[in-house]
């Protein structure tokens, strides 16, 4: 409370300073300069928050922050506000303080999520435009704001969670890591060969220069199907390439398969009748 006395006894002597008497109008002067002081540090706030995601910050905790600040700075303002209107903001904070447990039952679940996105905040499992999997929520990661996270699926469908569901549940980013290993898995016909088709493969993977080569490629029958080999390929590609390559493969190997003579079958069931 005494920062706020020195405030408005600086307020008292500036308006003394310009001549301002009448007392209605010196509070009207007071609570405009209050509003124009909010209204410029919230465009300062904005400023560096901006500058600092062009220095390499993470843009998806603007919201969040911006709403802290703000928020906190409107408490402030109106606290001045309500001094400079004569009402006792001291019996104020007084009451509020007493209720404090009363209002934190009340808004459990809101404050967990405020809570939970701060420890986001910091903790930083994932950043802007990352693809993330928390429980049945998969998307792009667009924003973490105070009490709910922004996303996009797939298929551009808007997604807003409480940030207290990625809080409480495991959380799959498929984007944090610069390398990420590509799976496939080709059935072929039990007549041809299980050798053959992997040695394709491995032409195919050999002189492609987007594969890495280290971790090594690795090539090997994976499971006897009822209907087919199955014959595996992992190879290690950069996360930002890897739908493009799986698409790729995906279309390369059977054509080369088809080239060379190796079938993939479709699911069949042969069925032996015996005449009595």
């Amino acid at each position: 409370m005494k920062s706020q006395e020195t405030v408005m006894n600086t307020f008292d002597s500036l308006m003394k300073n310009l001549g301002i008497d009448n007392p209605i109008l010196f509070k009207c002067v007071e609570i405009l300069i209050v509003l124009v002081a909010i209204v410029i540090i919230l465009a300062i706030i904005r400023l560096i928050l901006g500058f600092a995601i062009k220095k390499g910050a993470d843009e998806s905790v603007k919201p969040l922050l911006y709403s802290l600040f703000s928020h906190v700075i409107y408490v402030c303002g109106l606290l001045v506000i309500l001094h400079i209107l004569g009402v006792n903001t001291a019996g104020i904070v007084t009451v509020v303080g007493a209720a404090s447990l009363a209002i934190g039952l009340a808004l459990k679940d809101t404050l967990g999520n405020i809570a939970s996105g701060i420890l986001l905040l910091f903790l930083n499992p994932f950043r802007a435009s990352d693809y993330i999997e928390c429980g049945s929520l998969k998307g792009k990661i667009v924003s973490v704001g105070l009490f709910n996270t922004t996303l996009i699926s797939l298929d551009g469908l808007y997604v807003s969670a409480p940030n207290s569901m990625l809080w409480g549940a495991p959380i799959i980013n498929y984007s944090r890591n610069p390398v990420r290993r590509l799976d496939l898995a080709f059935g072929i016909d039990y007549a041809d060969s299980a050798e053959k088709a992997m040695a394709e493969m491995k032409q195919l993977v050999e002189a492609d220069p987007d594969v890495l080569k280290n971790p090594e490629p690795s090539f090997y029958v994976s499971s006897l199907d009822d209907s087919a080999v199955c014959v595996n390929m992992r190879v290690w590609v950069k996360t930002a390439k890897y739908w493009d390559m799986r698409c790729k493969y995906m279309k390369q190997v059977k054509e080369r398969f088809d080239e060379v003579g190796i079938s993939i079958p479709f699911p069949q069931r042969v069925v032996h009748i015996v005449k009595e």
